[in-house]
């Protein structure tokens, strides 16, 4: 099928409600490329949709943010960052805005109106590279950061100054890795009551938005061998992002640079399973990677994980897909993830592999499933759509 043009049975089910299409195991390997856009110039780093699922915006190494139209399959406009760069870029509440993470000179989140191509508002606060960003699922203006600077903060899209700052504090073998060498991320759970902060790859920390500066109302070390790894790969000790598994949020997925992902009990934290590794992300294409020259260890290495980026789970929550550095687009059953007996240290193998590629060769460092629509993008230097069949 020519990738110019939707045909209208793709459209038809672009449009069509998920949860009138059942998402078997069947057609979660039907996946296909229906539409490709070579529109970037170098490796696109983050992709997030809007509320509705209609829109979702890219930024990329090449310093764009693009809108795309989902249900259209189009680009609607596109915007520079040149002096700044831009990553992790959000949807928010108030219609025509973002908010995305600076690259360069400075730490700060821009508020941006992409119809007037103006700033709204400059977040100020953190003195490290941006790692996590994420608008609350609650549908409030409010979202959340963290950053190198070893920071979590919540941000009201009405002042600058942050509603709530915490600096969660290493508890496990905090005499052998600091958030500089081994990265944090943090995401709210689908209440937005709960913000869990995967801290310098060793543990899991639970904070309360309400309360905040509490600290964690609870702690749990991860899987004792992402320590032991440390030698043996650099990056196995190293956290990329952290996601909350839908529909429920009661698992979370913690996404490693290395390319292997963990999940865990949202309540109890125990590991329930991880995620056998494809290709190591080693390899990744330095054109991902931004470095200031003086830029914490821990900066490049959660680039080369793509800030768990890579990694999306679909709305039903069984099925996690993943983007590989060889350009192919893997996926792993979970659905007996809830099972009381399912907990296991052995790693568990993808079920299937995607049919397409990007036609660029290079790794493919952005993965995300539209929630309200049955179709996923992916990105390399490319942004591929993929429709079921």
């Amino acid at each position: 099928m020519a990738m110019e043009e939707y045909s209208t049975q793709t459209l038809s089910v672009l449009r069509s409600d998920p949860l009138k299409t059942v998402l078997t195991k069947k057609s979660i390997g039907e996946f296909y490329i229906s539409k490709l856009f070579k529109d970037n110039k170098a490796p696109i780093t983050s992709l997030d949709y809007d509320p509705t699922g209609t829109r979702c915006i890219t930024t990329s190494a090449d310093e764009s943010l693009r809108i795309y139209n989902c249900a259209q399959g189009t680009r609607d406009r596109v915007s520079y960052s040149k002096k700044y760069g831009c990553s992790l870029a959000q949807f928010t509440k108030q219609p025509g805005c973002v908010a995305y993470a600076s690259t360069k000179i400075n730490d700060i989140v821009r508020y941006l109106s992409y119809e007037t191509n103006q700033f709204i508002r400059y977040f100020v606060g953190h003195s490290g590279r941006v790692t996590s960003l994420q608008r609350s699922p609650d549908g409030s203006s409010t979202m959340l950061s963290a950053a190198l600077d070893g920071t979590v903060r919540i941000w009201d899209l009405s002042t600058a100054d942050p509603a709530a700052t915490v600096h969660p504090v290493l508890t496990v073998n905090s005499n052998r890795c600091s958030v500089n060498d081994l990265g944090i991320a943090a995401s709210y759970d689908p209440s937005a009551n709960v913000i869990a902060v995967a801290l310098a790859s060793s543990e899991i920390q639970m904070f309360d938005v309400r309360e905040m500066k509490r600290g964690p109302f609870k702690t749990a070390s991860l899987v004792p061998e992402v320590l032991q790894n440390t030698e043996r790969n650099s990056l196995a000790s190293v956290v990329a992002g952290v996601k909350f598994v839908p529909p429920f949020g009661d698992h979370i997925l913690v996404a490693m640079a290395d390319g292997l992902s963990r999940i865990v009990d949202a309540f109890s934290l125990e590991h329930r399973l991880s995620l056998a590794l494809v290709t190591p992300n080693s390899s990744t294409d330095e054109s991902y990677i931004h470095d200031e020259g003086d830029d914490p260890l821990a900066s490049k290495r959660m680039q080369q994980g793509y800030f768990g980026q890579q990694v999306t789970m679909t709305p039903d929550g069984k099925t996690v897909i993943a983007g590989c550095n060889n350009g192919s687009v893997t996926f792993w059953d979970i659905s007996r993830i809830r099972d009381v007996e399912t907990k296991s240290s052995v790693p568990l193998s993808p079920v299937g592999v995607w049919d397409g590629t990007h036609q660029d060769g290079s790794a493919i460092g952005v993965c995300a499933f539209n929630p309200h629509l049955m179709e996923c993008f992916t990105g390399s230097s490319t942004l591929a759509l993929w429709s079921v069949m």
